[in-house]
């Protein structure tokens, strides 16, 4: 007599499969997602890089003058914005009378253009008000930002802990918000205040 030999996989066989899969999946999911942040992240940068090329190529040709802020007549932009600019960089700042005429939208004014902060992605709360070209930092007239204003206005998080800075050299550099805690009040660290 012989065996009918069974070609079919059985029950137990079936569910050792399917928990193996199940187990590919969870371990594989976290990566993914951090895969898409991350390339979020990259893409916020090349924004903001070619933002910068485009600001320091006006510079090139406008005497080395960074663009005007909404202050003055004509605005970088009339449109709605992720990206801010740092209005140190401004012919006028606005409350930074302590800079006693130093014009720091001019690039040779400025002495370390690679730490000082050009443009800032905006938090997702701010960027849903009424926003304008540039944060007002230099309102507090060198003294100290409260990091609490900085956070609400700065999106210090938006991409897994850290954002996106552009810097006055054209660089693009993403900093946590635990060092930028550090950096914004720092004495000498020039990065939000090009003249600290």
């Amino acid at each position: 007599m012989s065996k009918k030999k069974n070609s079919g996989f059985t029950l137990v066989e079936m569910l050792v499969v399917m928990l193996g899969l199940g187990c590919l999946v969870s371990v594989g999911l976290p990566s993914l997602k951090a895969g898409y942040d991350e390339a979020g992240r990259m893409k916020c940068a090349s924004n903001l890089f070619q933002l910068g090329k485009g600001m320091l190529l006006y510079a090139t040709d406008n005497g080395m003058c960074l663009p005007q802020t909404d202050h003055q007549s004509d605005s970088w932009t009339h449109s709605p914005r992720s990206y801010v600019m740092n209005d140190y960089l401004s012919a006028a700042p606005c409350g930074a009378e302590y800079l006693s005429g130093l014009n720091l939208s001019r690039l040779v004014n400025v002495e370390r253009p690679s730490r000082t902060v050009f443009f800032f992605e905006l938090s997702k709360t701010y960027g849903t008000k009424s926003v304008p070209d540039h944060l007002h930092l230099a309102e507090y007239n060198g003294e100290e930002i409260p990091v609490e204003t900085f956070q609400s206005m700065v999106g210090v998080e938006r991409h897994m802990g850290r954002s996106n800075y552009l810097f006055l050299d054209g660089h693009v550099e993403p900093v946590s918000w635990t060092n930028v805690k550090v950096l914004i009040n720092q004495t000498g660290s020039r990065f939000v205040d090009p003249n600290k």
